[in-house]
């Protein structure tokens, strides 16, 4: 037990010891229940006070661990910022997961100012559903189920936190519901639309203005493409991709594409459709500094240069507003069947798309490549899986 200073005072047989912070005037209980210390403050600025709430702790703490829940627990918002300081180290350390900032905006934003003045194990199920409503309410309308499941996960983090540290028992952890609405089909493009968007895209590079304009119609059209044929994620993922990302390999006599990617979700190797070896050539040529290496020698440099950028070597991100001015010119903007505005974003659904429907892609191997899970795939491409099976159930085979 620690040296008591003068000024200390002890209760029930030195069990509670009370002491007095320098600089403050309110009275600190400190006890031992089990093998771990407890240190709290009372509150209490009189000393006859002080020594009742303490009393009050240490019963109470050691009812707690006598019915196999935590002698102490700690406020919701001090919880939640042990969780998000965890998982901003994890991210500068580059080993934590992109979707930590949906978390830490979620906890920021929302669930520290609904629960941050609960102690930690007594969010139950009625104060979540009280949230629900309270967070229905600030955004103006009802969440989607992916935004739930957002906001659950970024929870959950927290009744981690909370439980590692002793705060709350596995028990006191309430189970969390999503009945958010469901998500919109995501608008793609049919093949000929595709096939409309490929041939438009080839007339409208040429149609820039000598310069910037001109590149950057030049870097969308191969970037479309290239999305368009690995279902790999506008945004992080392309952004991240550098030319040592980038290898060919032999199988059975047949030469392959594989990129190493990574942003969103954990990193993969993602197979190309061959015809990406032309798109990657074409930015290959148009940027000087590595123009004198042959296609061959820049793979194997293991460059660390950026495969979406300008011959300036400028590694833009403006490509959003260059792809909705190319789609509002050619007609191609918005989905007729569901109405959405088609983004960059289209891309990838049309590629697993077209993976069931022209490719026969079992969802199991499209999940793997694309990283998501079977459940994702079947939710929103369920109404294709039909088609994987159409001879079949026109009576065309057997089995």
């Amino acid at each position: 037990m620690p040296r008591l200073s003068p000024s200390s005072v002890t209760l029930l047989d030195g069990a509670i010891v009370l002491s007095r912070r320098d600089g403050s005037a309110k009275w600190q209980a400190r006890f031992k229940n089990g093998s771990r210390w407890i240190r709290v403050t009372t509150k209490e600025k009189n000393l006859k006070d002080a020594k009742d709430v303490a009393r009050e702790l240490y019963t109470d703490a050691r009812y707690r661990v006598k019915h196999g829940t935590p002698a102490q627990s700690k406020r919701f918002k001090d919880v939640a910022k042990l969780a998000v300081d965890r998982m901003e180290k994890a991210m500068a350390a580059g080993e934590g997961r992109r979707v930590y900032r949906d978390y830490v905006q979620a906890i920021n934003n929302y669930l520290i100012p609904f629960f941050g003045t609960h102690h930690v194990d007594t969010v139950n199920y009625p104060l979540i559903q009280a949230f629900a409503a309270w967070r229905a309410e600030k955004m103006g309308k009802e969440p989607k189920a992916s935004t739930i499941n957002t906001y659950n996960s970024a929870l959950n983090r927290i009744f981690d936190e909370a439980l590692m540290r002793g705060y709350i028992a596995k028990t006191q952890v309430p189970i969390l519901e999503n009945r958010g609405r469901d998500a919109q089909r995501r608008p793609d493009f049919t093949l000929d639309e595709y096939r409309r968007l490929y041939r438009g895209l080839r007339k409208w590079v040429h149609e820039g203005r000598a310069g910037k304009s001109s590149d950057m119609r030049e870097l969308l059209r191969d970037y479309v493409l290239i999305l368009a044929n690995t279902g790999m994620r506008h945004g992080t993922e392309a952004q991240n991709l550098r030319w040592k990302h980038i290898s060919t390999f032999e199988q059975d006599g047949r030469s392959y594409v594989a990129m190493w990617v990574k942003g969103k979700t954990k990193p993969r190797e993602l197979i190309a459709r061959h015809s990406c070896l032309t798109y990657l050539k074409r930015i290959h040529k148009r940027c000087p500094d590595i123009a004198n290496m042959s296609f061959d020698e820049l793979l194997r440099s293991e460059s660390n240069h950026h495969v979406f950028r300008l011959p300036d070597g400028t590694a833009t991100k403006n490509l959003n507003q260059t792809f909705r001015a190319f789609m509002r010119d050619s007609g191609l903007l918005k989905d007729r069947r569901t109405e959405q505005n088609r983004t960059l974003y289209s891309l990838r659904h049309m590629y697993a798309t077209f993976q069931i429907v022209y490719g026969g892609t079992d969802i199991h191997l499209l999940a793997r490549q694309m990283v998501t899970s079977i459940a994702m795939i079947e939710h929103h491409y369920s109404h294709l899986i039909p088609r994987l099976r159409a001879d079949k159930l026109a009576g065309r085979v057997r089995g």
